[in-house]
């Protein structure tokens, strides 16, 4: 018994991360087990049938990556793991599969951070590196609600294009870090780094990972490590090969008549600024940013010129831009921006500027007035009194802490369930209808939710997602109307 008390003395700070973490993710699992089918999930499963999953696949990730999209890998994941396909309307299988997208993704992204901390910084202690994550899932789940990647069946493609871009920058480093990497590290880089870099819409930041990794070794060693680009060309090609899809063109032909790609390169500007505003104007991104200056002062052994710091903004700034640049070209012209598209650009602005904050510090280091504020607590005091002075200030504007994500979906936790079923029987009394036109009534106040997607069926039969699940349980036409109120 005592020598557990002495571990568990030894260990306090992991320990108390580690369940920190769990309080973060548990209300996130518990609501993501409650996510229902919504609008693409309907179109998507009726192409595919239990019997012949993996030929229909293929037949339906074709016909995307001819008709409305390059993304062929991932159309055809989303077509053979469906789950309206495998599981029953009775069951929660859904919800079990979403649950098991979430996890895969916060796993890479931990394998990234702890990789990184340790080959690049050069950190040994597990309880800071345990702290770094907790600092950056706290900040990136109160950032937004990424309600369509979480609670979207077909929306989580963009999860797992994340998790496998995390994955390969994961391998990136250790491939360049350590000084004999094995040739499995090898072929798991080109493998999965190309399966990551299908999804172009997410490609830039393993890509660009990976570039600026391979440049760095190579001024290094003061010559080009030609070797070591063999697994970026197996990303570039299947990049090329999702961007060159017919899909993509016939995609923006039924949005525009014409290529306007001035337009697209002001749309770009744009939704570069929206990202940047709304990023500046969260104070918790703010403290993290404080807190990679602090990790670059005291946390990192090397000192670092002023220019990279300023390098790594630049890059953190064109990673943006260039993200931006191929859903700009989507969706000129379009009158909405998607939630799922907020991820993907909220993550990588994130991540560059944390790289870059982490630079600064490690500038800040070697100024020659950095001695007089060395001594220990003074730094400490001072960024604690500036986060505590940011949080302050925030809160008197009126940016309390219920309008935090994280704190929404702790308050959706209650209503999950209640929205599940009620929508759970809706979906079921219309497969099993006898009738071709079939209407089926819910409650107002399930139309709708802060957290969960819900199924978006309308009482407009002519609305294209009804009658994609109308073609799904092989009905004429499907109505859900708003049940009247009683007196």
């Amino acid at each position: 018994m005592s020598e557990l008390k002495k571990k568990l003395a030894g260990n306090w700070k992991f320990i108390i991360c580690v369940l920190m973490i769990g309080i973060l993710l548990l209300p996130m699992v518990y609501t993501i087990f409650f996510t229902l089918p919504s609008t693409d999930d309907f179109s998507t499963a009726y192409h595919v049938h239990k019997n012949s999953m993996f030929m229909d696949s293929v037949r339906y990730a074709n016909m995307r990556y001819t008709t409305w999209s390059g993304v062929w890998l991932y159309a055809f994941i989303r077509a053979l793991i469906h789950p309206l396909v495998l599981f029953p309307l009775e069951s929660y299988g859904i919800g079990v599969e979403m649950i098991l997208l979430f996890i895969a993704f916060m796993i890479a992204l931990f394998m990234m951070i702890a990789t990184a901390a340790t080959e690049i910084l050069g950190e040994t202690k597990r309880e800071n590196i345990a702290a770094y994550i907790l600092a950056f899932l706290f900040v990136f789940l109160n950032t937004n609600i990424y309600s369509e990647i979480y609670y979207w069946f077909v929306g989580s493609g963009y999860m797992m294009a994340m998790t496998l871009g995390l994955v390969t920058i994961t391998l990136t480093i250790l491939y360049f870090y350590r000084e004999k990497s094995s040739w499995i590290i090898k072929i798991l880089l080109c493998v999965i780094g190309a399966s990551a870099c299908n999804f172009y819409a997410e490609a830039i930041l393993p890509g660009m990972t990976y570039m600026i990794l391979w440049a760095y070794f190579s001024i290094r060693e003061k010559k080009p490590l030609w070797k070591k680009t063999i697994p970026f060309w197996f990303m570039f090609v299947s990049g090329v090969i999702a961007v060159a899809a017919p899909g993509n063109y016939a995609r923006y032909e039924s949005y525009t008549s014409e290529v306007d790609l001035i337009g697209a390169v002001v749309e770009t500007v744009k939704i570069s600024v929206r990202i940047l505003k709304h990023m500046i104007q969260q104070p918790l991104f703010i403290a993290l940013l404080v807190m990679g200056v602090y990790i670059g002062i005291r946390h990192t052994v090397r000192t670092m010129r002023g220019i990279y710091p300023l390098l790594a903004g630049c890059l953190s700034l064109a990673a943006l831009a260039i993200n931006a640049f191929p859903i700009a070209l989507g969706y000129t012209g379009v009158s909405f921006f998607p939630n799922r598209l907020y991820f993907v650009l909220d993550f990588v602005f994130m991540v560059g500027m944390i790289v870059t904050s982490i630079c600064f510090g490690m500038y800040v280091k070697g100024l020659s007035g950095y001695a007089a504020f060395a001594k220990p607590g003074h730094i400490e005091v001072a960024l604690i009194g500036f986060v505590f002075l940011l949080i302050y200030s925030t809160l008197v504007y009126g940016q309390g802490i219920s309008r935090l994500p994280w704190v929404q979906t702790v308050s959706a936790v209650r209503d999950a369930k209640e929205i599940h079923d009620a929508w759970q029987e809706c979906l079921i009394a219309i497969r099993d209808s006898e009738e071709q036109n079939v209407v089926v009534e819910v409650d107002k106040k399930y139309f709708d939710s802060p957290v969960i997607q819900t199924p978006r069926i309308t009482d407009d039969t002519e609305n294209w997602k009804n009658g994609a699940a109308a073609r799904l349980w092989g009905k004429e036409t499907v109505a859900v109307v708003e049940r009247e109120e009683e007196d």
